[in-house]
């Protein structure tokens, strides 16, 4: 028989009851977790955290060496090197910052025992930090120093283009490559003139000028050898060859090209078709090409090719030689000037013809090759005017390199499909 509860057994039940109900109601759920870690993390913040192990990162290549390499290395037998490695670091310590960076650059044993703690001085990061000239960081004056101790390789430091490399060479002999691209510009470089079997030419470069303006007084008229170079185009069935000279006329530097035609064998005429289908030009604007002007974006006016200077060639042949002359219809009607021009050598005068875009005049001349050690030839000399001071050449050097492009507007172009009369002083060629 159950025994009956007294009143204070009773109340003991129902508050163990009621604790037993909220503790079921305030079981874990994703708030009461959150706020749990809150409270952890917030009394947690004064504690010190443990140390997290990062990985180890790998040496850069260039402060890595096997075994064959150290014990490969020739500056091992340098004397400095023989020495203990503390007397070594006592001695670069002494040393200019900039010397301790390129030795440590340019040595791979002297890095592995001095380090790369001088490449942080803070007095080379104050002063390297940006290049008043190339806007660069320390390349610029560790090539000055690189420079100093290769003077025997023969290379020079170009500013422009922040790298070592061979002197301008003449321009018979100097090529265009990625790099001169940026030492000279965009509009730096003539590279319309045919090239030679072997590769060679001669490409035309403003420094080119400047540096013939400043090797010869105005008053002087002896030929600048700096500027003269001959060299021969292959051509299956002419003989090809292009020769320049220059020299001062009047105080202008005249830089003069000659071209010259022949046929291989003298039993084969000279046609002028054998001109016209060859890419010739001159000049920017004056050429034997007929094709199309390419799409522009901007310019929507562009014109066909001229007809001065093919009429120039054609009117220089005799009249039974002038079978395949393309049509008139091929170029673009041509100007006042051009008209009188070409006027003139229909009558057989000779004409002395002028561009109206740049300052370049330029002579034809036939020869039948009818006397015995005479050869039937065609002569084809331009002359072009680089006037008397730097200035003045620097501003129509612009006209003499060609600029055609997509994406070029009317003050970029430069070819015989956009080109705008200009003038200029007339100038001598003899």
């Amino acid at each position: 028989m159950k025994a009956k509860e007294t009143p204070r057994q009773t109340r003991r039940s129902l508050r163990s009851a009621t604790t037993s109900r909220v503790q079921k109601s305030k079981a874990a759920t994703p708030t009461t977790n959150s706020r749990r870690l809150r409270k952890a993390a917030i009394e947690n913040q004064g504690q010190p955290s443990a140390p997290q192990l990062k990985p180890k990162k790998a040496s850069p290549s260039y402060l890595q060496r096997s075994e064959n390499e150290a014990s490969s290395d020739p500056n091992q037998k340098t004397r400095v090197f023989a020495l203990p490695r503390e007397i070594i670091q006592e001695i670069s310590s002494h040393l200019p910052i900039e010397s301790a960076i390129c030795l440590t650059l340019t040595c791979k044993l002297a890095l592995h025992i001095l380090g790369t703690s001088c490449w942080e001085d803070e007095r080379i990061r104050k002063r390297w930090v940006r290049d008043s000239i190339t806007a660069l960081v320390p390349r610029t004056s560790f090539l000055e120093l690189l420079h100093r101790d290769i003077e025997d390789a023969g290379l020079e430091f170009c500013k422009a283009c922040n790298t070592l490399h061979p002197p301008l060479k003449r321009p018979s002999e100097h090529r265009q490559t990625k790099l001169t691209k940026y030492c000279w510009g965009q509009v730096a470089i003539i590279d319309y003139l045919p090239q030679g079997e072997d590769g060679l030419g001669y490409s035309l470069v403003f420094y080119h000028i400047k540096d013939a303006m400043a090797s010869t007084p105005p008053e002087s008229n002896t030929q600048i050898d700096y500027l003269s170079g001959s060299f021969k185009v292959p051509h299956p069935q002419l003989n090809y060859t292009v020769s320049s000279s220059a020299r001062r006329i009047n105080g202008n530097l005249i830089l003069r090209h000659d071209y010259q035609f022949s046929p291989l064998s003298s039993k084969t005429p000279l046609k002028v078709t054998d001109i016209l289908d060859l890419p010739f030009r001159i000049c920017p604007h004056q050429t034997t090409s007929r094709d199309s002007p390419p799409e522009n974006r901007y310019i929507k006016t562009a014109k066909l090719n001229g007809p001065l200077f093919t009429h120039s060639i054609v009117s220089a042949f005799p009249t039974s030689k002038r079978t395949g002359v393309p049509k008139t219809s091929a170029f673009r009607p041509p100007t006042s000037l051009e008209t009188k021009q070409m006027a003139s050598a229909d009558n057989g005068e000779d004409v002395l013809f002028k561009c109206r875009s740049c300052p370049t005049k330029w002579q034809v001349k036939y020869a039948s090759g009818n006397k015995r050690d005479e050869q039937e030839e065609l002569v084809v000399t331009a002359s072009h005017c680089f006037s008397k001071e730097i200035y003045s050449a620097a501003r129509s050097w612009r006209s003499f390199v060609r600029r055609e492009g997509g994406l070029l507007g009317e003050g970029k172009r430069n070819s015989e499909f956009w080109s705008q009369g200009k003038t200029y002083p007339d100038f001598k060629i003899e």
